[in-house]
């Protein structure tokens, strides 16, 4: 009877020994492996982040090695495809090319640039042979903290570094909504030792090569350990993870004191049965609240998973939209250059910037109407007639504007007209006025479901040969995309008569074309 009562303290206790060590073990498991869920997710969206940046990076660098010298890094058409491609980057804090001593070449932030950024890791990083830097500081001019990508930029003999920076918000947000349970953490580290973002807000801060962090990355790119986290003191058990390709490691912790008090409370149910002789029922209860709670866990898990994976589509989506406006406006160009080479045998690099204005002043319209897909023809030619580059202010050569408004033509047309006036003009400038002024006129009236523009001179005329015609083919072409004609008329100078397709707009379409240009005539004046 003795060793019965003996019994019954004694094999409840070893029961309950072996119990409690079977679900510390189990409860620490759990935790690893709810670490490593996490720090997957984590991974794959700084992988996204990374990937989008340095695909604007080659965008950029493909842009200038489109024909254009070095010099062209410093020239407001390469900040415009800048700016361009920075609005499509919501977090986006900028994109700048920077040289060796940290004076910047090009930023999307403002133009004309007259900022150095002096010694910057990156920069250095980038100089010492790394393909891909990753970085935190503070983006001059703003002051934003931010999250720095930066990688080589060698054009034309220009060797410098393409940083674009991403708003610190936007990646604590994302670990903020990982590490959602009180203590837990979420963080991406650098493999020497520098630890870039937390779920919380924290300065960036170097971890000490003694460290566990340090060790644990030293010897494998993935794995587990635990320790005292040095920037809040909380012991945690770790998980870890290298992203593809990069010296950035993501983290997830769980804090030990989780782990401890969900041990306990798995714990003590079945201790307390055992005391009182209700280990069955009291372990079969035990064992479905935790498989409700893995369940639901792995929900959650899923979730978010899901939803990192949409966010990633939608990011790649983005990027092949962009890919293709880029790959279109190169294309264009291309023949531009080729039409010129065919033509006179080398590039004039006047003509050229004139065209390329034009069919930017297109998208820059189509851009600032939100995404509409017809606009105002006369907008577009007052932008193009007013351009510098057209007609030079050292020719002495007036340009006079007489163009009606809600001539409304889709964009595919826009860019035709708009090159067959820039050549039409450039002829004009070239060889109506050798030796003296001289006025040309761009005229633009709605007829009965037709338009006509027109382009005059009061210059010398041409000679009955055409001598001024080895460009005329190129404006009929051009004219004809829209199924218009042209014809000439000679007297006093030259006059040219373009006749095109320009239906009446639709009630109400007037209207709305116009409330489309709005933002773009604000912004040009704001300009």
């Amino acid at each position: 009877m003795a060793t019965l009562r003996v019994g019954s303290l004694v094999l409840p206790l070893i029961a309950s020994l072996i119990w409690g060590l079977i679900t510390y073990i189990d409860e620490r498991q759990g935790a690893y492996r709810q670490a490593e869920e996490n720090v997957a997710l984590v991974r794959q969206y700084a992988e996204r982040v990374v990937q989008t940046q340095t695909i604007l990076h080659d965008a950029a660098l493909a842009h200038v090695r489109n024909g254009a010298g070095s010099g062209y890094l410093r020239e407001e058409g390469f900040h415009r495809f800048l700016v361009e491609i920075e609005r499509r980057q919501l977090l986006s804090q900028g994109i700048a090319v920077v040289a060796p001593d940290g004076v910047v070449v090009a930023s999307s932030r403002r133009f004309p640039v007259d900022v150095t950024f002096g010694q910057r890791d990156y920069i250095d990083a980038i100089a010492a042979g790394h393909t891909l830097f990753f970085d935190r500081l503070v983006v001059q001019p703003g002051g934003e903290d931010a999250l720095v990508v930066a990688q080589p930029f060698e054009h034309d003999g220009f060797q410098g570094v393409i940083a674009s920076a991403i708003a610190i918000e936007a990646m604590r947000g994302f670990l903020h909504g990982v590490a959602a349970q009180e203590q837990e953490s979420a963080s991406l580290l650098r493999d020497d030792g520098k630890l870039l973002v937390r779920n919380v807000p924290t300065p960036p801060l170097f971890l000490d090569a003694a460290s566990p962090a340090r060790q644990a990355i030293l010897s494998a790119t993935a794995g587990r350990y635990q320790a005292v986290a040095a920037s809040d003191g909380v012991e945690r058990l770790y998980a870890f993870s290298k992203l593809d390709g990069l010296p950035i490691y993501a983290n997830f912790g769980v804090p030990l004191r989780l782990v401890q008090l969900g041990w306990a409370k798995r714990a003590a149910p079945v201790w307390l049965l055992l005391a009182t002789v209700g280990l069955f029922s009291f372990v079969l209860s035990g064992l479905v609240e935790r498989s409700m709670r893995v369940r639901l866990a792995h929900q959650q898990q899923r979730r978010l998973r899901q939803e990192a994976e949409a966010r990633a589509e939608q990011q790649q989506q983005f990027m092949r939209e962009l890919n293709h406006r880029v790959k279109n406006n190169l294309a264009m160009v291309d023949s531009l250059i080729a039409i010129q080479l065919r033509r006179n045998g080398q590039i004039d690099a006047q003509e050229l910037r004139a065209r390329i204005a034009a069919i930017a002043d297109v998208h820059d319209l189509l851009y600032q109407a939100a995404g509409a897909q017809r606009l105002d023809l006369g907008e577009l030619l007052e932008r193009i007639g007013r351009s510098p580059a057209l007609v030079p202010a050292e020719r002495g050569i007036a340009c006079r504007l007489t163009l009606e408004r809600g001539v409304i033509v889709d964009a595919g047309a826009a860019t035709p007209l708009a090159l067959a006036v820039v050549e039409l003009v450039t002829n004009a400038v070239k060889h109506a006025f050798p030796d003296r002024r001289g006025t040309i006129a761009i005229d633009l009236r709605r007829g009965a479901g037709t338009a006509e523009l027109s382009i005059a001179d009061d210059g010398v005329g041409m000679t009955p040969e055409g001598g001024r015609s080895s460009g005329i083919r190129i404006v009929e072409a051009l004219v004809a995309q829209v199924g218009g004609e042209v014809r000439r008329e000679d007297g006093n100078g030259t006059r040219w008569q373009i006749t095109f397709p320009a239906p009446d707009a639709a009630p109400g379409q007037e209207a709305d074309a116009a409330e489309a240009e709005a933002p773009a005539r604000a912004a040009g004046a704001a300009s």
